[in-house]
């Protein structure tokens, strides 16, 4: 198994999506190496401890730009390492938002003979060999996501077990293709964390779910962490939260949802990805006058407009 860079337990960093964004691939096609600069240095300097990123990737950028998506990422890249921080790609989303839609994968991308999105063969070959080409010895990346948040059904929804199967297959794919080209990094899958991860089979070297804490559940959060570390040790792959801390539009109840959650790490000795850093138009990273948000999670970032912190958020170098 391809070991971590670091220790699992010692990640602390952010998801980015730089200002001018409203999804990941606005990210990538509006690519602003001096905003990402200015961004990622004013997170290092309000959280010192910040030592790993988040990136969201996106194959729909990759087609339109080719060879300049792969130049943005290595510039990307290299902003990270002068800044000592840690990159964690991630290669595709399947997370879709009524408020503002995240960019990506849908079922028919992978539900056979659905759509003519196939019609040519695997549409994400191309994408997956640019990446590992231009990366698979880059020693800034941490590990590989493969994919954002796969399998986040609804709970009644009827086709479940069929998709399921198309979409475990899919995912296989990819991972394999990435192992074929020899990346020297691990493989991680950012989980919805409603599933166990064992369900991901050896698509994961590195366990890399998502552990939201919301108001009132600490009991169940914290049995919910306890199942993660358990699965962790049984399986032997290390474990990092590559998402955590729920979102407000009141800054002080935020603060307190950070808090229980690392604290909550702390105790277990989980390393972890905050959703997320910087204000944008993506999906419940701003205030209500600049677009509309989820009704039950509010603002997500630490860092508003204005480059300053969110009040109480200093809340996050505690950990």
């Amino acid at each position: 198994m391809k070991e971590l860079k670091i220790k699992p337990s010692e990640v602390r960093g952010f998801n980015y999506h730089p200002s001018y964004s409203i999804n990941a691939l606005t990210d990538w096609y509006m690519f602003d190496e001096e905003i990402w600069r200015r961004e990622l240095s004013n997170g290092k300097e309000k959280f010192p401890k910040m030592n790993t990123v988040r990136l969201w990737l996106s194959w729909n950028a990759y087609c339109g730009l080719q060879d300049r998506f792969i130049e943005h990422l290595r510039t990307a890249i290299e902003i990270c390492r002068e800044l000592d921080i840690y990159v964690i790609p991630c290669l595709f989303n399947r997370w879709h938002d009524p408020m503002v839609d995240g960019d990506s994968v849908y079922i028919d991308h992978f539900l056979p003979n659905s759509s003519w999105l196939q019609k040519f063969g695997d549409p994400f070959s191309d994408y997956i060999d640019a990446l590992c080409e231009a990366f698979r010895d880059e020693e800034q990346i941490l590990v590989w996501d493969i994919c954002n948040e796969p399998m986040a059904y609804n709970g009644d929804f009827p086709e479940r077990e069929t998709i399921q199967k198309y979409e475990l297959e899919w995912l296989h794919r990819m991972a394999d293709r990435m192992r074929a080209n020899n990346v020297s990094q691990p493989l991680g899958l950012g989980s919805t964390g409603m599933q166990p991860m064992e369900i991901f089979g050896d698509v994961c070297d590195v366990y890399l779910t998502h552990l939201y804490y919301r108001n009132g559940e600490t009991a169940y959060f914290e049995n919910k962490v306890k199942r993660f570390i358990a699965e962790s040790e049984k399986t032997g792959k290390p474990l990092i939260c590559s998402e955590c801390c729920w979102g407000s539009t009141d800054d002080k109840e935020r603060a307190e949802l950070i808090r229980v959650t690392l604290s909550t790490f702390r105790k277990y000795g989980i390393g972890f990805v905050a959703h997320a850093l910087q204000y944008c138009g993506c999906a419940d990273l701003h205030s209500p006058e600049d677009g509309r948000l989820t009704p039950n999670i509010g603002n997500l970032c630490f860092i508003n407009k204005d480059g300053s912190m969110r009040p109480y958020h200093e809340v996050f170098n505690e950990f």
